[in-house]
């Protein structure tokens, strides 16, 4: 059945920036709608690094406001939403050997400190060598001078950070919207009016005086539904592939950050889960964004670089219990060199560039930046619709003491909430199924509060079953028993459910 509704600013794409956008917008007093065509946080912003951080290496070509922005925005994701933003620390180990020299490391680090004059997070420090190898036995001593400690932060589930963000959105008067794909702009003498969709929830129109074009990876592919001649594209997509392991010796609650001996990019392993997270590589990618699974040669690169860093690991590939891939979308890159392209995020105007009043388009940005990007962005359509919009004052310091650590991970703030609701019947805190931590009571509150429609949705995007490495396919199916109950699903619903989540699970990530 069609639905028609009218707003002052539709956005298209709920990946981070766009579920930041709507959060800000609707704070500001604006009609908005947000509208995902499959989930929120589902593209790139799952597929990430999964961390917070400033862009130490940015430093080095001197984009000082990109590295303060950040530095900006990751004390204010600290602060707004802890447990699912929590500080990190790093080791940074030097060895004689590096193209940078230690006091070159150390004074970078002293700017990006000074950088973040106001957070909260602990100042960067010097490690001798013989401290570091007492962090990281296993750490390859040949050549070792020393290194440092420093801190940024990590999201263990930046969709789930997008999502918090959407609900907050919706809390301020915003209509959320996933599994709702757009499939055309409504023109009307060379405006934009809005936008037709169709999903889950059926199809219709949406009207507004601004469309959002936030759909990251995406946003050429939208593009094309309203420009009649093959306009250059705005963006490169840079895949990043990254490997997950059970262990790594000698590597304890520090991450380490390092540039990687074969071609000197960063490179990091990371905490994550209990587990350890490998990346990332960077490679131009021209195909769908949807499906970037990683190729064996990165892989072998992320287990040569770890093996080089720690000698004694001597992971293979049978140590890898799942690998995964994202396209990054940045600002069009120069084809014979695409690490020289900004990294930085940009508002493009259809009207200037297009001919197309009332489009904007949010190109490249991290998911760092998101909150200024919104805030950016957000200015921009006031000043498009004629009205003047305040900036928000800052949110209270929020805080996730005594909360268990993986609700904290998942809800933060608001896992006491969370909690109260499923422990009320006792049989909701049983396990979702043998040797899983998930509750039952979790995949239905993911079903009835937070919007979840598609087994996906509850076992990727809200409770992270599906990242268990015990994880068995009989988890999905009592996750499947809970929501036909509740969703009304017949057996052949039932069995269809499974399908499209075993499909899309084997789209998201190689398996050992």
């Amino acid at each position: 059945m069609g639905t028609s509704s009218h707003y002052d600013l539709a956005i298209v794409g709920g990946g981070i920036n766009g579920c930041a956008l709507a959060r800000e917008a609707a704070q500001a007093g604006l009609r908005v709608a947000l509208l995902e065509a499959r989930d929120f946080g589902a593209g790139v912003t799952s597929r990430s690094t999964r961390l917070i951080h400033g862009g130490l290496r940015y430093l080095e070509s001197f984009r000082l406001s990109l590295v303060r922005e950040s530095l900006r925005d990751r004390a204010t994701l600290l602060r707004e939403f802890p447990g699912i933003v929590r500080p990190q620390p790093f080791l940074l180990p030097v060895y004689r050997s590096d193209s940078r020299a230690r006091w070159y490391v150390a004074c970078g680090l002293a700017l990006y400190r000074l950088l973040s004059a106001g957070g909260t997070l602990p100042a960067p420090r010097r490690v001798d060598a013989r401290e570091l190898l007492g962090l990281l036995p296993e750490l390859d001593p040949d050549g070792l001078v020393g290194g440092f400690e420093y801190f940024d932060c990590q999201a263990v589930f930046p969709e789930r950070l997008a999502l918090e963000m959407a609900m907050q959105a919706e809390s301020a008067g915003a209509d959320i919207r996933n599994h709702a794909r757009v499939t055309g702009l409504l023109l009307r003498d060379s405006r934009v009016e809005g936008v037709q969709f169709e999903g889950l929830c059926g199809s219709g129109e949406l009207r507004s005086r601004v469309v959002v074009n936030a759909t990251g990876a995406w946003v050429d592919q939208l593009l094309r539904l309203v420009r009649r001649d093959a306009s250059e594209s705005l963006l490169s997509l840079v895949n990043g592939a990254h490997i997950v392991v059970r262990d790594l010796p000698g590597a304890p609650r520090h991450a380490v950050y390092r540039e990687a001996r074969s071609d000197g990019r960063p490179f990091f392993i990371i905490p994550w889960r209990g587990l350890r997270l490998i990346g990332t590589t960077e490679t131009l990618f021209c195909g769908d964004p949807s499906v970037t699974l990683p190729e064996e040669s990165e892989i072998r690169y992320l287990l040569r670089e770890a093996n080089a860093l720690f000698p004694t690991a001597d992971l293979d590939r049978g140590n890898v219990l799942y690998a995964y891939s994202g396209s990054r979308p940045i600002l069009k890159a120069p084809q014979d060199d695409f690490n020289r392209a900004s990294r930085d995020h940009a508002i493009v105007d259809h009207q200037k560039t297009d001919g197309i009043a009332g489009l904007l388009t949010m190109a490249g940005g991290k998911l760092t930046t998101a909150p200024s990007f919104a805030k950016a962005v957000r200015r921009r359509v006031a000043g498009m619709l004629g009205t003047s919009t305040a900036d928000a004052a800052p949110a209270q310091p929020r805080s996730v003491n005594g909360a268990p650590s993986e609700f904290a991970t998942l809800y933060g703030p608001r896992w006491s909430e969370v909690l109260a609701a499923i422990a009320a019947d006792p049989d909701m805190m049983r396990p979702l199924a043998d040797g899983c931590s998930t509750k039952r009571g979790q995949v239905l509150y993911a079903i009835e509060h937070e919007r979840a429609k598609t087994l996906a949705d509850v076992m990727l995007r809200r409770t992270g079953a599906a990242y268990d490495p015990s994880y068995e396919r009989s988890w999905a199916e009592a996750a499947a028993d809970l929501a036909a109950g509740r969703l009304g699903w017949g057996r052949a619903e039932r069995e269809r459910a499974l399908a499209e989540y075993d499909a899309e699970l084997a789209q998201t990530f190689l398996r050992e």
